[in-house]
This record gives C-alpha cells, sequence and structure tokens, in this order.
C-alpha cells in the first residue's frame, strides 16, 4: 500500500517526525518520492489512519494512493487526467460510500517544483464534475481559493468533504501523477484548543505551539508508557502533549508561579482529555538538581525510569529587534552555563542511548540566516553525542531539506526574532 502524508509548514520537522514515529513503530516503509510539500511511502500492512493523524503533529493529511498515471513532462496535468475520471471509477474509487448530494473536493501537489500546476485544480475538478453529472449525480464542487493548489484541512473539514463525499488529490512529478485520496486531516480546532483554552498562558515567556511539542516529543524515540522529563515545563505544554500521546510525564520548573500555571492547565486537560491520574507530575525544581526530583519519585515508585528528555529549555530574553552581538553572546554564555550542569545532572539517571531533545536560541539575521550558539560543549563535554534530525543518508537524497550544518531544525514563525533550534542529543 502507498500513502502520502501532506507535511506542515516547516516541512523539515514534520519529515523528520514521520521517519521518527515509523521508527518506533517497527514499521517498514519504503519511501516513494518526497517533496517540501509531500512524503509517499510503501508499506506492507494498512496504516492505523486515526491514530497517525492524532500522534502527528507535523502531518496536515494523510493519503491513500489510488492510482498512477504516466505524464510527459511537457504535459499538464489536466491534460493527462481528462480522460482518466469516469464516473464508474469516481463512484469505485472515491465515491463508494456517498449518498445524496455529493460534495467533493480536488486539490493539487507537487513532486517537482517545475510542474506547471496554475489553475490545474479548477480545470481538474470541472472534469470529474461534469462525468458525475453526466452520471445523473447531484454533486458540489469545493475548489482552493487565492490561487491555492490545494484545499487547507479547514476547509476540508467545515465543508464535510470526507464525510459526504471525497477530496481527490493529484501528486504531479515531471513523469507522472499519483491519484489519491484523502483519509484523514489534522484536527485543527483540537489543536487550538489544547493551546488558545487553557486557563493559564505566559505570552512573555513564550510559549511552544502543541504540534511543535508534539513532533519533538515523536522525535525522542519513546514508546507509549515510557517516562519522559521536561526540567524547563512553564505551563505544562509539553507535558499535556506527552500525556496524550501516552507517555508518562514528569515535569519540573525553577519559577513557582509556572508551575501553579501548569497545574491549573494540566486539571483542565485532564478532565477535558479524560486522562487517567498517574499520567504526569509537575513540581518546583532546579534542571541543575532535577535528580533529587526523580530519585524521590522513584523511590515512592510514583514513576519508573526517565528514559529521555524533551524540553524547551530556556531562551533567554525575548526581543523585538535583532540583539546586539555582545547581548547574544552574553546570552550564549549565560545558557551554556546553565545548560553544563543540567546536562551533568541528566547523567545521573539517563542510561546509554537516551535522547535529549531541546529547543536552543537561533537569532534571525535574515530570512534564513541565523546565530546559533557556536559549539555544544555544554552537552558533547558531558558525554553526549549531537545526532542529526534525519538521517544523513536520506538527508542526502532530499536537497530541498532545511537542515542545520549539525544536523538541527529550526522553527521559527514570521516577524519572530528569537527562534527555536531544535536539537537532538543522544547519551553515550
Amino acid at each position: 500500500m502507498t500513502y502520502a502524508f501532506v507535511l506542515g509548514r516547516v516541512y523539515t520537522l514534520s519529515l523528520a517526525e514521520l521517519l521518527a514515529y515509523f521508527k518506533t513503530l517497527q514499521s517498514p516503509i519504503k519511501i516513494v518520492e518526497a517533496s517540501f510539500e509531500l512524503l509517499l511511502v510503501e508499506t506492507d500492512k494498512a496504516l492505523d489512519v486515526e491514530r497517525f493523524q492524532k500522534h502527528l503533529g507535523g502531518t496536515i493529511k494523510i493519503l491513500k494512493i489510488v492510482d498512477v498515471v504516466k505524464k510527459r513532462e511537457q504535459d499538464s496535468i489536466n491534460f493527462c487526467l481528462q480522460n482518466y475520471f469516469k464516473p464508474s471509477k469516481l463512484k469505485a474509487d472515491f465515491l463508494k460510500s456517498a449518498s445524496g448530494k455529493i460534495q467533493f473536493g480536488v486539490s493539487v501537489y507537487l513532486l517537482d517544483p517545475e510542474v506547471r500546476a496554475f489553475g490545474e485544480p479548477k480545470k481538474l475538478g470541472m472534469f470529474i464534475k461534469r462525468a458525475m453529472q453526466d452520471s445523473g449525480a447531484s454533486i458540489r464542487l469545493v475548489l482552493p481559493e487565492f490561487n491555492s493548489l490545494a484545499l487547507a484541512s479547514v476547509v476540508v473539514t467545515h465543508n464535510q468533504l470526507l464525510v459526504k463525499g471525497a477530496e481527490i488529490c493529484a501528486l504531479a512529478g515531471k513523469d507522472k501523477v499519483y491519484i489519491a485520496k484523502t483519509l484523514s486531516v489534522q484536527d485543527f480546532e483540537d489543536y487550538g484548543r489544547r493551546d488558545y483554552q487553557r486557563p493559564s498562558r505566559d505570552d512573555r515567556r513564550g510559549m511552544i505551539p502543541p504540534k511543535v511539542a508534539q513532533a519533538m516529543l515523536n522525535l525522542s524515540g519513546a514508546k507509549p508508557n515510557d517516562t519522559l522529563l521536561d526540567p524547563f515545563c512553564g505551563i505544562g505544554t509539553f507535558v499535556q502533549e506527552g500525556a496524550l500521546l501516552d507517555f508518562k510525564m514528569l515535569g519540573t520548573d525553577i519559577d513557582r508561579q509556572a508551575i501553579v500555571g501548569s497545574e491549573r492547565n494540566l486539571e483542565w486537560f485532564r478532565n477535558r482529555y479524560k486522562i487517567p491520574k498517574g499520567k504526569f507530575h509537575v513540581e518546583v525544581a532546579d534542571a541543575r538538581e532535577v535528580h533529587k526530583v526523580v530519585e524521590n519519585l522513584t523511590k515512592l515508585k510514583a514513576f519508573g525510569k526517565i528514559t529521555g528528555v524533551v524540553t524547551e529549555g530556556t531562551l533567554g530574553p525575548v526581543y523585538g529587534q535583532f540583539p546586539t552581538a555582545h547581548e547574544i553572546n552574553q546570552n550564549f554564555q549565560d545558557l551554556s552555563e546553565l545548560y553544563t550542569k543540567t546536562f551533568l545532572d541528566f547523567n545521573s539517571f539517563l542510561g546509554k542511548g537516551s535522547k535529549v531533545v531541546m529547543c536552543l536560541p537561533a537569532y534571525r539575521k535574515s530570512g534564513t540566516e541565523y546565530v546559533m550558539f557556536p559549539n555544544l560543549d555544554f552537552a558533547t563535554s558531558s558525554g553526549y553525542n549531537i545526532n542529526s534530525v534525519i538521517p544523513q543518508e536520506i538527508g542526502l537524497l532530499m536537497p530541498f531539506l532545511r537542515i542545520t550544518p549539525r544536523g538541527s531544525i529550526i522553527y521559527d514563525r514570521k516577524d519572530q526574532v528569537v527562534a527555536r533550534e531544535i536539537v537532538i542529543f543522544e547519551k553515550l
């Protein structure tokens, strides 16, 4: 079976998360094709699509490949598909369970950026609509807006396309077009609820989005019921997302008010999502001495061995404009001192092969130029390797990926001065 995963805005992180998640499931896959929009994989057995969609913060849609149509490089997408969409094929492959007035949408994704695609969704949509109308069906067509090629997940959801019809996708390369049906879309409303409806927020500190927290948790390689630590937990985003992914979560923070906010959020979260007791614990503690909390909880048999650390860390001051070289160097020096002691403390409870997935500050000078930590000695001198977020052999095959020279990923948002560099450390 062949599936396509539509990647999020920070597509390198989305792809890294997918590969890490497949690895934890010990589910062999073959990468068929990839672009900055898509990852196509072959699997031996059907995927639990609902589980995948809920567990992957960086995956926007999951599609199933229905067919492949050959294409000459000079041909447009609609030209090679103009005779493909027969009513019988549409009903068999896409609209088998649809009844009454059918609602369907069309999206186009590119496997090669040189493929001509402007206006293609509308042309394809009209082919399909006319074919279905000629067969006597009552049908409504939903198309991308504002010159977009693909429907956003919010449009698919609000128009109930997966309930009352289908989203039909064309994934276009130079010499072929994959025809795909959308199986699921990201639940944007639920991610928003977990972010904005929590009772405690702290915009001054900056808050990592639940999607990114989920992706980082998956990068840890943890399995269900493993125990993960966030020693800079703030208001509890990693703790809640980890519990939702069926990990046991321990969160600590030196700021007492942050822990108060975290406890309020996690009580709301536990009630809202029916999380069983014992899945998480938060308390005040200095990250440089977090082993004291770990040892105490172990004695009480409240948690098992810590199998990994996933944290945003401390990013330092928030800036509205690019800081001076002196400010940046001072921030790096202060954080290096903090993190040196923190990683040494991790050694008292992390075993060989344990991962530390962590955000570090990266100061954006221009669109794609950042000032990052000059070195990561605070970790490497304490017995940790730096792992590339994407396996090197895969990264070499995908030159479009945005990976730093040391194998990390930059996550940022528009007009944000202090970006997040996501780094994976492994205990030697």
